[in-house]
Parts: C-alpha cells; sequence; structure tokens
C-alpha cells in the first residue's frame, strides 16, 4: 500500500524511454536520449528493432513507476521470445547438454554456440509442448540471441561470457523465484558455501543489463555502490540469508523489479468481475487497486500505472494492490468470523479482573452458546452433578432444546435419540422423531444384523471372483494346451513329408542311371536326358547341409519336385512320341 503521488520505495524519479524511430518534439529528456541512442547503437539488428518498435505500441513509457515500467518490459520480452515457457530446471538441463557447466564462468563463449544453446532449449520445448502449442523456433531463437547480445555484447564482438549467459537466462526464464535464487548463489558462492562477493557484483552488473538493454539505466543501472546496498563488504552470507534478502520487504532497490516481475507473472490470467471507475472497462485481469479513501473506487492496472482517474479521485489517494478477487459475500463472511472471534466468552466475564490480566496473552475462544446448542457432553462439563445437593437452593435441570426428562436408564437412550434428531436436522430429513418405541439393545442388534448380512455377501463376492479367476486360469492352460498339441501334430506331419520325400528321391537317384542307360532313337530324348545329372546334383545338394534352415529346405525341397515333374513330363512326352513315330515308320515299311 503506498501513496499514488511519487513511485514505490525504490524509485528515485527519473524515467526512461526508448529510442524514437523518427524526430519528436519535446517529451524525451536529455540523460535519457543519451542512454537511448547508446543503446541504440548496439542494437542495429533487424530482429531487435521489430522488438523495439512493438514495445513502443505498448507505451510502457507512459507507467509512472519505474519499477512497473522495468518489469513490463521485462515480461514483454520474455513473451515475445517464448522463454517464459521454458522453465528453470529445463534451463539448467539445457546448459549441462551443452557443456556450459565444464567452462570457467568468465570464459568467453561465441554467438554461434549462444545460438546452439538457445536451439536446444526451444527444440526441446517444442517436444514438451502439444502439437496445437508448437512455437516458431527460429523466430524464438532469433529475437532471443538479438536480445541477448544487445544487452552484453556492447563492443559488438560476437562474444559472450559463459556467467552472463547463465545469469540472463536463468533470470528471465519461467519458475519460482526461490529456485532462481539458489541456482543463482550456488554460481557466485565460494566453496565455503558463503557469498563471494566479487562475484555478486559480477551478478549485479549481469542482472540490471537486462533492465539497461530495455532502456532503463537511470534507474536500475549498475553502480559501484549496487553491491553494498544488499550485503555489507565482508559480511558471511548464506543461501538462506541470500534468498531471504531479495523475498523479503522491503527488496534492494537495484533488484525491486526482480520479485515484481514473478508477482505480475502470477497474477496475468487473474479475472476481477468489477468495473475499472476509469476506463470504464466492466472486467479486466492482472492487478486491482483500491482507493482508501474514495468508496468503492477501483482501477485496472494500466490505469493506475499511467495516473487515469476519474470523478473527485485523485492520485495524492492512497491505493491498495490486490492480486486476487474475493466476491462481497465471501468479504462479509470473512467480516463476521473475525467479528465473532472477539465476543467475550461466559467464564472470562465472570472472571476476575486479575485472571483476565493475567491470561491477557491467550487467545479468547469463541462463544457461539447463543446460535449453535450445546452437546450433551458440554451440558454435563457446564453443569456437572453436585455431590453434595442442596434441597433448598437445588438448581432446575438443564435440558436440551426438545429434549424429555428422564431418570434412571433412560437417561442414555434419550441422549442417543436427540443426537439421532440433530443428525436428521443437519443432514435435510424431516424432524427425527423422539419416541421411536425402540430401545437401544434392539437398534444395536438390528445393526449387527445388518453388518453380519453384509459380510456374508461380500464374502460371497470374493468367492465368485475367485472362482472366476481359477475358470480364466483353466481356460487359459487349455487353450495353450491345445496350441502345444496342434504344434506337435504339424512338426510330425512335417517330418512324415520330409521322410517320404527323401524315399522318392532316393528311389529317382536310382531310376536316373536306368534312364540314362537306354538309348532314345530321338536325338531330342538324349539331349533331355543329359539335364538330369543336373538336376541329381541340386537335390543332392538339397539334402548335404544339414545346418540349414527348415524354411530355405523346404523351398530347396519344392523347386526340386517341380523340376522333376516337368522333366519327367516331358520325357513321357518325348518317349510317346518316339513310340508312335517308330510304329508309324513299321507299319509303312511293311
Amino acid at each position: 500500500m503506498w501513496h499514488e503521488k511519487g513511485d514505490p520505495p525504490g524509485h528515485n524519479g527519473h524515467s526512461s524511454s526508448m529510442p524514437p524511430l523518427e524526430n519528436a518534439a519535446g517529451g524525451v529528456k536529455g540523460s535519457t536520449t543519451t542512454v537511448a541512442a547508446a543503446a541504440a547503437g548496439s542494437l542495429n539488428s533487424t530482429e531487435m528493432q521489430s522488438i523495439i518498435d512493438e514495445m513502443r505500441t505498448h507505451d510502457f513509457d507512459s507507467i509512472r513507476f519505474a519499477t512497473y515500467r522495468a518489469a513490463c518490459k521485462l515480461r514483454f520480452i520474455q513473451k515475445k521470445t517464448n522463454v517464459h515457457k521454458v522453465d528453470i530446471w529445463n534451463m539448467i538441463e539445457a546448459f549441462r547438454e551443452n557443456g556450459l557447466n565444464a567452462l570457467p564462468v568468465h570464459s568467453q563463449v561465441k554467438s554461434s554456440r549462444l545460438e546452439l544453446l538457445l536451439t536446444t532449449v526451444f527444440h526441446n520445448l517444442n517436444k514438451r509442448l502439444d502439437s496445437s502449442q508448437q512455437i516458431d523456433t527460429d523466430r524464438s531463437i532469433s529475437l532471443l540471441l538479438s536480445f541477448l547480445l544487445g544487452a552484453y555484447d556492447k563492443p559488438q564482438t560476437g562474444r559472450l561470457t559463459v556467467f552472463a549467459i547463465k545469469i540472463a537466462l536463468a533470470t528471465i526464464c519461467a519458475g519460482k523465484l526461490v529456485e532462481k535464487l539458489r541456482y543463482i548463489f550456488s554460481q557466485i558462492s565460494d566453496s565455503s558455501g558463503l557469498l563471494h562477493h566479487a562475484r555478486f557484483a559480477d551478478f549485479l552488473e549481469a542482472a540490471l543489463a537486462l533492465t539497461t538493454a530495455v532502456f532503463e539505466a537511470p534507474t536500475f543501472g549498475y553502480t559501484e555502490a549496487a553491491p553494498a546496498q544488499c550485503f555489507p563488504k565482508d559480511s558471511s552470507v548464506n543461501v538462506n540469508l541470500f534468498v531471504e534478502t531479495f523475498l523479503s520487504e522491503p527488496t534492494p532497490s537495484c533488484l525491486m523489479w526482480l520479485p515484481l516481475l514473478h508477482r505480475m507473472a502470477s497474477v496475468e490470467h487473474v479475472y476481477h468481475p468489477v468495473q475499472c471507475d476509469a476506463c470504464q472497462a466492466r472486467s479486466f485481469t492482472g492487478f486491482r487497486y483500491k482507493c482508501q479513501r474514495c468508496a468503492n473506487y477501483q482501477l485496472c492496472q494500466s490505469c493506475f500505472w499511467r495516473g487515469r482517474t476519474s470523478g473527485s479521485h485523485s492520485n495524492e489517494h492512497e491505493m491498495k494492490e490486490y492480486s486476487s478477487y474475493k466476491s462481497p459475500t465471501k468479504q462479509l463472511a470473512h467480516s463476521l468470523h473475525k467479528s465473532l472471534q472477539c465476543l467475550p466468552t461466559a467464564s472470562k466475564a465472570a472472571s476476575s479482573p486479575f485472571d483476565t490480566r493475567i491470561h491477557s496473552t491467550q487467545r479468547p475462544a469463541l462463544d457461539l452458546s447463543n446460535i449453535i446448542p450445546a452437546t450433551p457432553n458440554a451440558v454435563r462439563r457446564l453443569h456437572p452433578p453436585d455431590p453434595h445437593p442442596a434441597s433448598s437452593h437445588s438448581s432446575p435441570p438443564v435440558f436440551l432444546p426438545g429434549q424429555l426428562s428422564s431418570n434412571g436408564g433412560n437417561g442414555m437412550d434419550d441422549e442417543h435419540r436427540l443426537i439421532a434428531r440433530y443428525s436428521a436436522k443437519l443432514s435435510g430429513r424431516a424432524e427425527y422423531p423422539i419416541g421411536s418405541g425402540r430401545s437401544l439393545s434392539e437398534r444395536c442388534l438390528d445393526d449387527r444384523t445388518m453388518i453380519a448380512r453384509l459380510e456374508e455377501e461380500n464374502s460371497e463376492m470374493i468367492r465368485e471372483m475367485n472362482r472366476l479367476d481359477s475358470q480364466v486360469a483353466m481356460s487359459e492352460d487349455d487353450h495353450m494346451s491345445l496350441i502345444r498339441e496342434r504344434k506337435w501334430q504339424l512338426e510330425e506331419q512335417m517330418f512324415t513329408m520330409q521322410a517320404k520325400r527323401r524315399d522318392l528321391m532316393q528311389q529317382l537317384e536310382m531310376l536316373l542311371p536306368a534312364l540314362n542307360s537306354v538309348q532314345s532313337p530321338m536325338n531330342s530324348v538324349a539331349g533331355s536326358s543329359l539335364q538330369l545329372p543336373d538336376l541329381t546334383s541340386r537335390l543332392s545338394s538339397a539334402f548335404r547341409g544339414s545346418s540349414l534352415p527348415a524354411t530355405s529346405l523346404q523351398c530347396d525341397l519344392l523347386s526340386a519336385a517341380d523340376d522333376i515333374t516337368n522333366n519327367m513330363s516331358t520325357l513321357v512326352r518325348q518317349l510317346d512320341t518316339a513310340t508312335s513315330e517308330a510304329l508309324v515308320n513299321g507299319r509303312a515299311s511293311s
């Protein structure tokens, strides 16, 4: 909470602006123009110029507070380069994959290696995203590379230090701030686990180079006094103190934009269903600001940051920032809850003032006896039976609403009936009859009977499930045994066919010499018989290799059988032709 006049703590009154692309009359201060011109000389790439042009369209320079202005610009860079989708752990893993952990922190690497690192980061990001959420990796790599070179390569040498690359990417990536601070501390601590002040100064210089790159150097530029604003020189700082310093309020002025950047990212999609009194927007997202002086006067973050007002409201009024929205109903319930906690209890009202002073540090208990009826146990605690009752001064018995006076053994039954009645009322059922006509023992017996019946049904269901499981197991075993038996039958048939085929081949080899010895009157018959020894060699070679696979042996046997069939058919036809010609010649000669 702060007054609108001036900036939040840490703002020194300076303002900044991006370098104008054309001549404009006034509106740019002299020191700011010098810084912007110097920065524009290094950011001469086309990609960086497009970022500057688009940044100017969002009119971030009109934001009055330097902390919010710097955080808005860096948030724009995050979303423009899609680095806000990469968390700190994926970034650390990319450092390891590209070998940056093996290099000295102050060694320099070429821009080509930085481009390779960014390629790894964004290609791994696309692997994690859905197909509908894929990003343009080439565009993101080009824009982020141009931004980093513009921020850290002022001499335009094309080289950056490993330390600057790690600090820059760890700062602007996504993730929890505490995890980022722990990783940064691991880069700037010594072997004993304490802060190394020279490395801490290098960290501040690298971190503030980001705000300088978005033209916020007048407020968040690096100075020699910046490290002393965070930690005194030569002080012992461990990781817990380091993290607590940048997470607590107030944050060191040079890095006030860092926690705000993460808060801005967390409330970016918080919806406020209220109307902004300046721009008249019916609803908005982000931060919400409410005036502490004007009645129900609320502003969106854009109007508040730029000083837009309406009506009797003034920028001098005190405003409160909200990062969430609570409906008026919840606010009223919260107020009533806080108010009821302040009610004094009956026991404390009756106690002496000395007791009140003695127990003033204890939180008063909430007395709701006038709202919620006391339970039977509470009644007994508040009104214990008197061991020595006085007949003349005996107080009347205390009963719950609807409780009947009872004596003897019926007291416990009445108590149980009252509990059942209150349970029925709380569950929304009809009023539970007090006189149910049944004793407690009968109801307990019914409950035990129902429990026994449910247990019997449960055991029956378990037996049925076990029977079904055994049937499934038996059916699977039977099926597997049938498959094995069928396999054995097929193997036996195959062995039988192979034996028959082997016998046929042996018989054929015995017949081939006899067929070759027969002199045929036709040359064609003799010519065809010359091809049979080749067939014999093929058959013998088919059975020679005993280590051949079954598939190749089967193919060889089938090919040999086909050749035998064709050759035998040809021989039979040729023999028939020769026989018929011999008969014709014999008849002609006779």
